[in-house]
């Protein structure tokens, strides 16, 4: 296996405050100071959106066109969903949907007919320990992913059961997470590593590596940073973190402490750079207290040498500025923006849209209780939880 980090580092080493103020006097026009450079440098596309950046306003339009699943009355049926694990609409334009308690892949036409069932329960073939999450690769195969068995299993687009392969665990890594496919089927695999290459002591440390569809490793693509780790070995509360995603032909990396995300091609070369300026929101002394307060009432009764490091636990001096990342089929990398408090079931998450350019073109709001799974050209598709923790699938249509 090949190590990239030395022209992962080289590659994403930031300009110098400099180099950066000559880009944006040469680069920005008077009349639209807003507006995002993008430049080639050495074979990489670099885009930068200043602060006062904004995209334009999308919206999901309402009601959704199309509800999967009953939310009252009846407990068997294809419709009754336990935890809904991923969902994706296929090329033919039916929806698939992992459903992890039963562990079974759910097929659906587009009006939301229930079309067939594959997969169960088990350690055979086409069997699941722990469905995780599904994708369709080139071909018309789904395939699925089983950490908990070490497996990813593939289906013909009517469900039969094709083949599987282990997931490659690499030596000295924590247990393999399954981050994504790219377009032409490689899967890419996170593990945290307790070998770095260099001394992380506090820090966590991420190791991106990619296999084929017959499980063998096809390479490394370096070393990432992750959490920031106290003097008791546990991660900063309210720290930065890593955040990977994965589409067309790009792994994304990014740690959510700023927002800059590099886009490595399946060897590791450094490809695409987003960046965008943000200003973290610092943490409060209340914020503190209050997270110290619910870690006692968490410990009460409990002692020991790791209640103690829990009480020992370090806090970051700023929230992060992102959340999670995906990337869609269209090659645009949606951003999730970082909230301070707990996302409530009434409350819709807010998210950046760079294109694949890297330049920042659009912001949306999701409805309450809504996560994203799937965004292709016109739908955005994904899981709705209501108040009581029921969950149905969602497709809108999305105006840009």
């Amino acid at each position: 296996m090949r190590h990239a980090v030395g022209r992962l580092a080289k590659a994403s080493r930031p300009l110098s405050p400099a180099a950066v103020g000559l880009l944006f006097a040469s680069c920005v026009s008077p009349d639209n100071p807003s507006s995002t450079i993008v430049r080639d440098s050495a074979g990489v596309r670099i885009a930068e959106s200043p602060l006062e950046a904004s995209g334009e306003e999308w919206r999901l339009q309402l009601p959704p066109v199309l509800q999967i699943g009953r939310t009252g009355g009846g407990d068997d049926g294809p419709d009754i969903f336990g935890r809904i694990m991923q969902v994706i609409r296929l090329s033919s334009g039916d929806i698939a949907v992992a459903e992890g308690l039963a562990n079974e892949i759910r097929i659906f036409d587009a009006g939301g007919g229930h079309q067939r069932t594959f997969g169960r329960s088990g350690e055979g073939p086409g069997e699941f320990t722990t469905l995780w999450t599904i994708a369709e690769l080139p071909g018309d195969t789904i395939v699925a992913v089983d950490p908990r068995g070490g497996r990813a299993s593939l289906f013909t687009s009517s469900g039969a059961f094709a083949r599987s392969f282990p997931i490659p665990r690499l030596p000295g890594a924590s247990a393999p997470n399954v981050i994504g496919w790219l377009d032409d089927g490689t899967l890419l695999i996170d593990a945290l590593t307790r070998s770095p290459s260099r001394d992380t002591r506090d820090q966590s440390t991420h190791f991106l590596y990619a296999v084929g569809r017959d499980g063998e490793v096809l390479g490394t693509l370096g070393e990432f940073a992750g959490q920031q780790l106290g003097r008791n070995g546990y991660a900063v509360a309210f720290g930065g973190r890593a955040e990977f995603a994965a589409g067309g032909e790009l792994a994304w990396y990014g740690h959510s402490s700023r927002l800059e995300l590099v886009g490595h091609d399946r060897s590791g070369s450094v490809r695409r750079i987003v960046r965008a300026d943000r200003i973290p929101v610092a943490v409060t002394q209340a914020e503190i207290d209050e997270s110290r307060a619910a870690a006692e009432e968490s410990l009460r009764g409990m002692s020991g040498p790791a209640v103690e490091r829990i009480r020992a636990t370090e806090f970051a001096s700023d929230h992060p500025v992102h959340g999670g990342i995906l990337s869609d089929q269209a090659g645009n990398l949606w951003v999730e923006r970082y909230r301070s408090t707990p996302i409530e079931d009434s409350v819709g998450r807010e998210w950046d849209v760079f294109d694949a350019e890297g330049r920042l073109i659009g912001f949306l709001t999701t409805p309450g209780g809504f996560r994203i799974t799937h965004v292709d050209a016109q739908f955005v598709l994904g899981v709705h939880a209501d108040s009581l923790g029921v969950e149905t699938v969602r497709m809108y249509r999305l105006d840009r």
